[in-house]
């Protein structure tokens, strides 16, 4: 009786093991596709008076400066991305021309016809940057000319600009009281090169 029993235990375990795993009557399985990682958009505009922003714009243009006189302009920078401005420079590129015919006083104490001296006598007096309801000033441009600015980047911020953020930034330039007749007529076109990074 004993040697029929492990008989049947392994005839019924031979079986088992033909039949295959038993299956479960419960399934189910989980799917996700298209999963995707995409950029952020980097990008700056500059405008005028600050309703309309560009890419390329004309801020400034003045005329009939005397010495002794002072100007000021501003216009405003506005992160239209989604990526935090971290760094905002500021690069003036001067050209110095001599604007139509020299007057008899030009040309007794000029000796170069096509290119103007006036931009050695545009002082920067202030350069204030507005971002909210803080603001401050750039020392470093202060009591410099144009023509020793040209070049060179300035600073603008210490703190990021964010998305949808827009920063004022004002200007005073005084035509310096010690300017001569070698300034007459004289021009200065101004391209100015903000540069953004993250």
């Amino acid at each position: 009786m004993k040697h029929a029993g492990v008989v049947a235990v392994g005839v019924l375990a031979a079986i088992l093991v033909l039949a295959g795993p038993a299956k479960s009557l419960f399934t189910d399985t989980a799917l996700s596709e298209n999963n995707g990682i995409s950029s952020g958009e980097f990008d700056i505009a500059i405008s005028k008076d600050g309703s309309k922003f560009y890419n390329d714009a004309k801020l400034f243009e003045f005329s009939d400066l005397k010495p002794g006189e002072e100007r000021t302009f501003s216009f405003y920078v506005k992160n239209r991305g989604d990526v935090d401005v971290s760094r905002l420079t500021m690069t003036l590129y001067i050209r110095d021309l001599e604007e139509g015919t020299m007057s008899p006083a030009e040309k007794a104490v000029d000796n170069t016809t096509d290119v103007g001296e006036l931009s050695g006598y545009l002082i920067v007096k202030e350069l204030r940057v507005y971002l909210g309801r803080v603001s401050w000033t750039v020392d470093s441009v202060r009591g410099r000319s144009l023509k020793e600015l040209g070049g060179k980047g300035v600073s603008l911020i210490d703190k990021p600009l964010r998305e949808g953020e827009r920063l004022r930034v004002t200007m005073t330039v005084e035509f310096s009281k010690e300017a001569g007749n070698e300034c007459q007529t004289d021009r200065v076109l101004v391209n100015m090169k903000l540069s953004a990074e993250q």
